[in-house]
């Protein structure tokens, strides 16, 4: 799915989580997150279609969600697997989520504004791309 596709945007973060599902517990850690979803990397990950638990803590405390796996990837050489999943409710923690989710995209967003100020202000060309022998 295209970002021009997606609802909200994808927050890049790297967050330690514990998903209970199909076969056994088992932990994960996420590549990026939004306000309806996220993506994990695991051993062991769940087939489409699966429903899971997961759980997270942050500074602001914990959170249970229940996830759907969206889309599965192949596995890596490192034995993990990617998911993409969709929040379907939550246990515990949906001000915590929202908060955690609200921080990060100040932080993105900053960022961005940032990598804006240093970007030069003549447009690249087509020359100005190609490396020079």
């Amino acid at each position: 799915m295209s970002d021009e596709q997606r609802r909200d945007p994808r927050i890049t973060t790297r967050q330690r989580l514990w998903c209970e599902g199909q076969k056994s517990a088992i932990a994960g850690e996420t590549r990026d997150v939004s306000r309806n979803g996220m993506f994990i990397v695991a051993e062991d990950a769940p087939e489409v279609g699966s429903q899971m638990k997961v759980t997270l803590k942050d500074e602001g405390g914990e959170v249970t969600l229940n996830m759907e796996v969206m889309w599965r990837g192949a596995k890596t050489e490192d034995n993990k697997t990617g998911v993409g999943v969709k929040i379907v409710g939550f246990d515990k923690g949906r001000d915590v989520y929202e908060r955690f989710i609200n921080r990060h995209i100040k932080t993105s967003t900053s960022d961005q504004k940032t990598k804006a100020s240093l970007r030069p202000s003549v447009p690249a060309t087509r020359d100005s791309l190609t490396p020079k022998r």
